[in-house]
């Protein structure tokens, strides 16, 4: 009986645990009951979770991807027809579960979106490319070079002129064409290798002009580093031995510049031409007439200019033209061969200080008499202002004021100011001054000069004693300009005077020279500073004129006859250098340029100077 009793007190207990292990058995809560299927809170894998590929020059690859849901007892299911995947559009595009991925070197993520839960996928580029370049380029070049020797004899080696090493490019800047010497080599391999790219380049010329589209995948592949850029070379006649350049590494930016134009004067035909930046068409001419001196609005609307009236150069005559958005032209409003201003060069307020629209514009004008004036460009009448007087104070005054740039903002006018009276287009003993702008009950006043940059500045090629050309950055935080060690302009040599590029911030409280966008301690006739408009996220961009060599392409034994004038022994050409924010910001008063990168699309057989960067027209 004991025994009995003992299993029947048991039985109430052993009922509740059998039932118990029932319900564990046949699922939980989270599986909403069932082992077997997706949960909406269960996690999701995207497979492969990470995959490495290499895209050549001008084609795709595809990939494709599954997205898995694991439920809490592990079981795994292909939910891909649930769920939507995504990435970067310029590495690619998605077709259902299937990437195509771009020639556009790289990392990113494959993104795939199942309602309120995420997973993704890391995706790597390589891009990679073979290009064969000219007709006289045999079809196994690679192959030469494969099977070729290395060998080192400086004799060989070829030297790369273009870029220059450490040069710094827009990732939007048109199609590089490296160039180098040949060595006694007649076939060249060039190699050219980021982290992302590997891309190989065969020709028999000098050259290598890359294609638009290989061109845009190998710098947005490259940009926020390096594209390093080696040339081999070697003889057909005996091609086992190879010879390398050393390398030269060119910096590509993140920085895409927006849609803007470049007004430049193309002296040697007498011309003012417009080159839109990005495009490699011809430029475009704005006015000819032997029309020179010219500068543009912030808007990219307005021109003033001055030319030679009755063919006479010393009397030079001050214009404006208004663009005309209706008919997409030029209006020629005050024409210079009326000669009713004797003036030369000129600069415009912006829009918003003193007006609010571009309907209504001032311009300064540099005077003959050596001072400033301003002036309605729209009818070409002199608006009442003490600027021809304040213009001319300072040190020993009276004083020549010249050579205006009206600050973005509109609150100043920055100016070449010398200690000699009636200088008003060459000029010595130059020094950077500002004047401060108010408008208020219709009265135009400017304050006393306050000087920025006086001088002696002292370099191993001289001590620089006149500044000139100022221009002041797109925010207003800098100023760019001109130093020479004498007298602006020299017709004997334009370089004797040794003018180069000089940096400062609109205060005024420090100063440095642009050695590196200079070229070194060197005299290649540096002038015209202006800057890019536009924003941009690491570095501020200038654009000048030099003599300077552009590779082989343009040197003084191969320029054009009709530039060598007035002291210029070559064709100069419009260069565009960076100024690096975060030097400014780390170390102000350092050195915050690089190299600079020789425009595409001009004529490379013109002599063009006095370039202005501007918004490009029409504004929308």
């Amino acid at each position: 009986m004991q025994g009995r009793d003992l299993v029947v007190r048991l039985r109430p207990v052993l009922a509740p645990l059998i039932l118990l292990a029932l319900v564990v058995a046949c699922g939980s809560t989270g599986d909403d009951g069932d082992d077997d299927g997706p949960g909406p809170d269960d996690p999701i894998e995207l497979e492969p979770s990470m995959v490495r590929l290499t895209v050549p020059l001008g084609s795709t690859v595809t990939q494709g991807y599954t997205v898995y849901s694991t439920s809490m007892r592990g079981v795994r299911t292909d939910i891909t027809a649930q769920c939507a995947l995504s990435l970067d559009a310029t590495f690619g595009t998605v077709a259902a579960s299937v990437v195509t991925v771009l020639p556009h070197g790289g990392e990113t993520l494959v993104r795939a979106s199942c309602g309120a839960r995420t997973a993704t996928s890391q995706l790597i580029v390589d891009l990679g490319g073979r290009i064969i370049i000219g007709p006289n380029t045999p079809a196994n070049a690679p192959d030469l070079f494969v099977i070729a020797t290395p060998a080192v004899d400086p004799l060989r080696e070829p030297r790369i002129e273009y870029p220059f090493d450490r040069a710094v490019t827009p990732v939007n800047m048109p199609a590089l064409e490296p160039q180098w010497t040949a060595a006694g080599n007649d076939l060249f391999h060039i190699i050219l290798t980021s982290e992302h790219a590997s891309i190989d380049v065969y020709t028999t010329s000098l050259e290598a002009p890359l294609g638009e589209p290989d061109w845009a995948a190998i710098s947005y592949t490259a940009a926020g580093g390096d594209l390093r850029i080696t040339v081999e070379g070697l003889a057909q006649a005996s091609p086992s031995t190879k010879y390398a350049s050393a390398p030269v590494d060119l910096v590509v930016s993140r920085d895409a510049i927006d849609r803007t134009a470049i007004y430049y004067w193309a002296s040697s035909q007498g011309s003012i031409m417009s080159q839109t930046f990005g495009a490699v068409t011809p430029a475009t001419q704005v006015r000819d007439q032997c029309t020179s001196c010219h500068s543009l609005s912030r808007t990219g609307t307005r021109l003033g200019y001055s030319r030679c009236v009755g063919n006479n150069c010393s009397n030079l005559f001050a214009g404006f033209l208004k663009y005309d958005r209706n008919t997409q032209t030029w209006v020629e409003q005050v024409n210079a061969d009326g000669a009713t201003i004797r003036g030369s060069y000129s600069t415009f307020a912006p829009v918003g200080n003193p007006f609010p629209t571009d309907d209504q514009a001032l311009a300064i004008v540099s005077m003959q008499t050596g001072n400033l004036q301003l002036y309605d460009p729209d009818t070409g009448q002199v608006v009442p202002s003490n600027l021809p007087a304040v213009s001319t104070h300072g040190p020993g005054m009276p004083r020549s004021g010249l050579m205006a740039d009206w600050s973005p903002d509109g609150a100043s006018v920055v100016y070449a100011s010398t200690p000699n009276a009636g200088q008003w287009i060459d000029l010595n003993g130059g020094a950077i001054a500002r004047l401060d702008y108010t408008y208020s009950g219709g009265t135009h006043t400017f304050g006393e000069p306050q000087f920025l940059v006086t001088g002696p500045i002292t370099l191993p090629n001289g001590s620089y004693t006149n500044f000139f050309f100022p221009s002041y950055s797109g925010d207003g935080t800098l100023i760019v300009f001109n130093g020479a060690r004498a007298t602006w302009r020299n017709f004997t040599d334009a370089r004797a005077a040794g003018q180069r590029l000089f940096l400062s911030d609109a205060a005024g409280t420090w100063s440095t020279d642009l050695t590196k966008m200079n070229g070194g301690d060197v005299d290649v006739d540096i002038t015209w500073p202006h800057w890019a408009p536009g924003a941009t996220s690491d570095y501020q961009w200038v654009v000048f004129a030099s003599q300077r060599d552009y590779g082989h392409k343009l040197t003084t034994a191969n320029t054009s006859p009709s530039c060598i004038a007035n002291g210029v022994r070559q064709c100069k050409q419009i260069w565009i250098g960076a100024i690096s924010k975060a030097t400014l910001a780390a170390t102000p008063g350092v050195d915050p340029s690089a190299p600079p990168m020789w425009l595409p699309g001009q004529n490379y057989q013109t002599n063009n100077i006095s370039p202005y960067w501007t918004a490009d027209i029409p504004i929308n």
